[in-house]
């Protein structure tokens, strides 16, 4: 019957069939066989208990219907198959009906009926099923009418038409029944269909949304990179040329501008005590509270305007500044001669300034080429994707990158394991995982807080980072869903969403390590777990063959 009914199909279409229209056509031919199958044993019944005109009526309809199937297996027409079932499904039991008598004398074989726009709403169209309830509905008040004018009583045993009368009910109940659970079924398919779709399109956004990310990152990345790589030669030229500005000046212009005071050899030995004294200052200034410190400058301003000095009030403060006092001043009155003793102390206070400038471009020199460095090590300038990649190196020039946004209400600490391994990992997508777990942290402290950055061994082959802030904590009802797209506890407007979602996708995806959140009012800790070959594993799975076997 399977080979049959398959090449009937493949006879009777003109198209391919999907999986769902060839098991319309099959349930199809196999219930139009089974009653054309049955129907010579159903009019033998009725012939053999004297109602022949109704023992033709099904027998008629078994010709019928083996004729049509030769006919579509030899030219094709299935929908002319279908549709010519239909109608005689739909007149057969009507014909019967009025042929034994109505309703109950014909064993209720009318609600067969009732199968044909059942039959077309599964195989056909809905527009096509509501005209056949139609038709069902105006045939049943034709026959209600017609109900007088037929006959009384019929030939057959009263044991008969309560069989076929169950029977009729069963196979009718039967078919009701079985469309009932196909519809069911397709009801679950195309649920099932609907999450599968939510589900890809929500792997595709948090797809996009993450190569868009990643795109605008690599961008920024590069632009950081170009801008540090610009920048390093000037910024090394400038710390070189303070470099040697300070050296000169301190080889040269402390003696020049105290010869110009009018110091004797004597003098001049004595007073580069306290140059030598100044600048040690710069290093180190005068251990003073903000009493102590105007009490002294106090005193020095009295000093020098005893002395005669122009402004004393200006040179009083430098002075302190530099770690004279009073009694410093008192020894340089009893050794050198009172007519050089007010231009040296002059002198001493225009030293400071001029080391203080100095000094302080040294630093911002430093400072500037320290930012620069640590930005070419953030962007990874020149550097292969995948690599030995040292954890300690990566926060710290993270957190250099962030200096500025750090305060002076934040206070971070550091606690490094020193015996801490190198992993192979992408490095510049590692730093855009500190980025976006410190950047939080110093949200979530708000100014003024105490971050820790902590990193440890997890046996032998795992490296773990831990940042942890002293904030208020994520909501409870949030904490299971930080890392999903678009959740953020910052307020409208201050964060997409996207941070730790990115970030996860990082640490999981292309490290083969873990992301974790644990987070209690007042202590929030984000955990990174990752192995030591993490990348290179993933690399190596993702560039694996995919598993052939059954």
């Amino acid at each position: 019957m399977r080979s049959v009914g398959t090449a009937l199909l493949d006879a009777g279409s003109d198209r391919a069939l999907d999986e769902d229209e060839r098991t319309v056509h099959r349930a199809f031919l196999v219930g139009s066989l089974s009653v054309a199958g049955l129907a010579p044993i159903w009019g033998g019944l009725y012939v053999l208990n004297g109602e022949v005109a109704a023992g033709l009526i099904p027998t008629t309809y078994c010709v019928v219907t083996f004729l049509t199937l030769a006919a579509v297996a030899r030219r094709g027409g299935w929908p002319w198959f279908r549709v010519s079932q239909t109608v005689m499904i739909f007149v057969l039991p009507f014909a019967l009906m009025l042929t034994l008598g109505g309703y109950v004398l014909g064993s209720a074989v009318m609600v067969w009926a009732i199968i044909a726009p059942l039959g077309a709403l599964w195989g056909g169209t809905a527009r096509e099923a509501l005209g056949w309830v139609v038709a069902f509905l105006v045939a049943a008040v034709l026959s209600g009418l017609a109900q007088p004018l037929l006959r009384t009583t019929n030939e057959l045993p009263e044991w008969l038409r309560t069989l076929f009368f169950v029977l009729n009910l069963g196979v009718f109940m039967s078919v009701v029944v079985w469309l009932l659970y196909y519809f069911t079924l397709q009801k679950q398919r195309v649920l099932d269909v609907m999450r599968r779709a939510r589900e890809l399109e929500s792997a595709y956004l948090q797809e996009e949304v993450s190569i868009r990310q990643n795109e605008k990152l690599a961008t920024l990345g590069r632009l950081s990179a170009g801008l540090a790589h610009e920048l390093n030669n000037p910024t090394a030229a400038v710390q070189r040329a303070a470099g040697q500005l300070a050296a000169a000046w301190r080889s040269g212009r402390a003696q020049g501008v105290l010869s110009d005071a009018g110091l004797d050899d004597t003098e001049r030995e004595v007073v580069q005590e306290y140059v030598d004294r100044l600048a040690e200052s710069l290093v180190h200034p005068p251990a003073l509270d903000a009493l102590a410190r105007t009490d002294r400058e106090e005193a020095l301003t009295t000093v020098l305007d005893d002395l005669g000095v122009t402004d004393p009030w200006e040179h009083g403060p430098r002075l302190v500044s530099q770690g004279l006092t009073p009694e410093d001043v008192e020894r340089l009155r009893a050794d050198l001669r009172p007519e050089v003793l007010a231009h040296t102390l002059v002198a001493l206070a225009s030293l400071y300034d001029e080391a203080s400038l100095l000094q302080t471009l040294e630093q911002g020199s430093a400072r500037i080429v320290g930012l620069v460095g640590a930005l070419r090590t953030y962007s990874n300038l020149d550097r292969a994707p995948l690599q030995s990649t040292d954890v300690h190196e990566g926060l710290d020039s993270t957190l250099a990158v962030l200096h500025a946004r750090l305060g002076d209400g934040v206070v971070v600490n550091r606690h490094y394991a020193p015996d801490l391994p190198r992993v192979e990992a992408y490095p510049g997508q590692l730093n855009q995982v500190w980025t976006n777990l410190l950047d939080n942290a110093i949200d979530a402290v708000d100014g003024d807080g105490t971050i820790d950055v902590t990193t440890r061994r997890q046996g032998e082959d795992r490296v773990v980072v831990e940042v942890t802030d002293d904030g208020p904590g994520i909501p409870a009802d949030l904490v299971t869903q930080v890392f999903d797209p678009f959740v953020t506890t910052k307020p409208p407007g201050h964060g997409t969403g996207l941070g730790l979602n990115i970030a996860h996708g990082i640490v999981t995806g292309k490290h083969g390590g873990d992301l974790t959140v644990t987070s209690e009012p007042g202590r929030t800790t984000f955990t990174v777990c990752l192995p030591v070959s993490g990348a290179a594993d993933a690399v190596a799975r993702l560039s694996r063959p995919p598993d052939t076997r059954d």
